[in-house]
């Protein structure tokens, strides 16, 4: 016949290894959406400081052809007003919202686009 603190003692037992398992999985999946936060931020540093390098060579070479270094600043800081301008008009666009939810979906939690 079975025991039956043998049975209980075996239900603890696989009840403990089922919780460690999931322990680790929710341990992995927490450092895989850390590192690819990670990998985001860091992309998106890169990302800025490439973009002020290039707003200042844009700027001095306008400043250049106008003789007149300020203008170049000048006109570069107004097309940055303009992007912002643009961006805050489009910032409730379902479509362009829609898109950069499914973008950080899929590179922070890894998932597909669902359809």
């Amino acid at each position: 016949m079975f025991n039956v603190s043998e049975i209980i003692q075996t239900i603890k037992q696989l009840i403990d290894v089922r919780v460690q398992m999931i322990k680790e999985e929710i341990n992995e999946q927490i450092a895989g959406v850390m590192a690819r936060i990670f990998l985001l931020l860091l992309m998106a540093t890169v990302s800025v400081m490439i973009i002020l390098f290039f707003s200042f060579s844009l700027a001095f070479y306008l400043g250049e052809l106008m003789y007149s270094p300020y203008k170049g600043f000048l006109y570069v800081g107004l097309l940055y007003l303009l992007v912002f301008i643009l961006m805050y008009f489009l910032k409730d666009a379902k479509g362009i919202v829609n898109s950069f939810q499914q973008f950080l979906k899929m590179f922070v939690f890894g998932r597909k686009k669902e359809d």
